[in-house]
């Protein structure tokens, strides 16, 4: 246990299916003494799974798993509402829900490229207006004030022939992030993103076994490592990794700290 982002109360999207990066982002703040943290997700069946986990990480009257439609207004108000009055008020928001449909623009139709825009960035601007005079408050409690953290990948800055909403979506992420960092910088709120490479959890497992079924790799684990050894360190991430990069946005350690991207990538090669 430790005591970095102590008393502080978290919002995590995308945090319902074991594996996947928000739910560690959820153990990691635990873990840091975060007094709240609420993990959403459109999916509810591994609610119990989940909230036994993290009460290995800190009370169990600390985390809560709330059910969650990104894409929506009022969703977004009711978990913004309800967050604050169980918990005195929001400190860090974690936009990372995410999305992908493997396509490129000649097979992709124009309804599967708005639902991934509305999760992957639509939802990042709902979860920012929500929130945003709760996180204004949070410098009455902390030096280094509110903190938005966007998880947004790599694929912001490298292009794909394969899965063109997925990249578009997250580059369209950098830019909104970048000018909301500008907007709540006088708020006292930072705004910054972390971009992982290849981190193995269940929807990029899932898009792995995608491309080699359309023959784009022999196997899912041919793609594994044909991608990890793009990277410097030839290696993947694990889910738990980049929990760590959150953690530091979060704290008050980075409390000078806005409109920053931070690479967890293991330095994979394209960045533009």
């Amino acid at each position: 246990m430790g005591n970095r982002l102590e008393g502080k109360v978290a919002i995590v999207t995308g945090a319902g299916r074991n594996g996947n990066i928000g739910v560690a982002i959820c153990e990691a703040f635990l873990r840091e003494g975060c007094k709240g943290v609420i993990g959403t997700d459109f999916r509810d069946d591994e609610v119990a799974e989940i909230t036994e986990r993290m009460a290995q990480a800190g009370p169990r009257e600390a985390f809560r798993l709330w059910r969650h439609d990104v894409t929506s207004e009022a969703d977004w108000a009711r978990i913004a509402e309800q967050a604050a009055a169980e918990f005195g008020g929001i400190d860090i928001l974690v936009n990372n829900a995410g999305i992908s449909i493997h396509s490129g623009i000649e097979h992709c139709s124009l309804d599967d490229l708005r639902k991934v825009m509305a999760v992957n960035h639509d939802a990042l601007f709902l979860g920012m207006k929500a929130c945003l005079p709760a996180l204004e408050e949070s410098r009455q409690r902390f030096e280094g004030g509110g903190s938005i953290i966007n998880n947004l990948s790599m694929a912001s800055y490298m292009p794909s022939a394969r899965n063109i909403g997925y990249h578009a979506s997250k580059a369209a992420g950098r830019m909104l992030t970048l000018c909301a960092s500008l907007e709540f910088g006088p708020k006292r709120i930072r705004v910054n993103s972390v971009h992982p490479g290849i981190t193995m959890t269940p929807l990029i497992r899932e898009g792995l076994a995608d491309y080699a079924a359309r023959g784009h790799y022999a196997s899912a684990e041919d793609a594994e490592a044909q991608i990890a050894a793009r990277g410097a360190l030839g290696i993947t991430s694990e889910p738990e990794d980049t929990a760590h990069a959150f953690v530091y946005l979060a704290s008050e350690e980075a409390r000078f700290v806005t409109g920053a991207s931070i690479y967890h990538d293991g330095c994979i090669g394209q960045r533009y």
